[in-house]
């Protein structure tokens, strides 16, 4: 039988197996994890989706780090950094960014690269801070005004996802992620599938989705996701940045224009109706804005065509 005793046995276990990468810098009473790659070239800052972490970017930052310093981290509560109860949003969480990298010793002015949330964060920072950055790559960044203002629909969508996310905290915390995890890797459906009745999904789907995307990666990367999300704190820490999404959209509403910021957006070629009209007004953002839709890609931009994203880098590099 399931039961604490089994997570808290396999919390200890992947501590020994998937130890962090880069270092944990101290802003203060809470720590944030910090990796650096590369050694020559500007400084390149990979932020990574509402609740993904430094590992989203595993098929492009040792290519990009070839010809630029690299830093990647991950926000309190998913990856290596440990859950903190501050605020998620987003002005809040570039603020704490902004510590972490020159704690780590991140020189300015730097090229960001971010990707959904992240990529709203990244084009709120380069407004909020125009002399730290020196050109911005957005990778299907969110558009603030999916979630701001919100109707009824929308309403009733993110209080769902927020049940659900806290209903995955709890099975997170009896081992039952876990498990689930470990059977689909083995190719059991039969479990992932009451999985996903137990935690309100109502079928397989979601989860083999998300297998499929993970699937690109390396075994040990692969093994490092496992690990990150069979934590109760990941869960957590996804349902508070899911309720303070509208206030961080909100915010991002009101952010001033890049100017003339070197800007590339990078857009999904399969989307919702509108969705790449909608990425092409991102570019617009700065003047010197550049729209390109890169052909068989999902949202996951970086993992279905890391060529792409690379090669958007460099350009603003060279």
């Amino acid at each position: 039988m399931l039961t604490k005793r089994y997570e808290r046995d396999g919390l200890a276990l992947d501590a020994i197996l998937y130890p962090p990468p880069g270092i944990h810098v101290d802003l203060g009473g809470r720590k944030l994890h910090v990796q650096k790659q590369g050694a020559t070239g500007p400084p390149v800052i990979l932020e990574a989706g509402i609740a993904a972490s430094s590992l989203s970017w595993r098929l492009v930052d040792k290519e990009i780090a070839q010809f630029a310093t690299v830093y990647s981290y991950d926000r309190a509560g998913f990856g290596w950094s440990p859950y903190s109860n501050r605020p998620k949003v987003a002005r809040d969480l570039i603020e704490e960014m902004r510590l972490a990298l020159n704690l780590a010793g991140a020189p300015t002015p730097r090229i960001v690269v971010g990707h959904s949330f992240g990529g709203m964060m990244m084009r709120m920072y380069a407004a909020m801070y125009p002399e730290e950055v020196s050109g911005v790559v957005l990778v299907d960044a969110l558009p603030p005004e999916e979630w701001f203002p919100l109707d009824a629909r929308r309403t009733q969508t993110l209080r769902r996802a927020v049940q659900l996310t806290n209903r995955g905290a709890w099975l997170a915390q009896h081992g039952i992620v876990r498990y689930a995890l470990r059977s689909l890797e083995g190719g059991n459906q039969t479990i992932p599938k009451l999985f996903s009745f137990l935690s309100g999904a109502g079928s397989v789907g979601v989860t083999q989705r998300l297998t499929g995307q993970i699937q690109k990666f390396s075994s040990e990367v692969q093994g490092q996701i496992r690990a990150h999300w069979s934590r109760t704190s990941s869960f957590v820490t996804m349902a508070e940045y899911l309720g303070e999404l509208p206030a961080s959209c909100a915010q991002a509403m009101v952010c001033p224009g890049l100017g003339d910021t070197p800007l590339i957006v990078l857009s999904a070629e399969k989307g919702n109706p509108g969705h790449q009209g909608r990425q092409a007004k991102l570019a617009k953002l700065s003047t010197r804005g550049d729209f390109r839709m890169i052909p068989g890609s999902t949202h996951w931009i970086m993992l279905d065509q890391p060529d792409a994203v690379v090669e958007a880098v460099r350009d603003l590099v060279t």
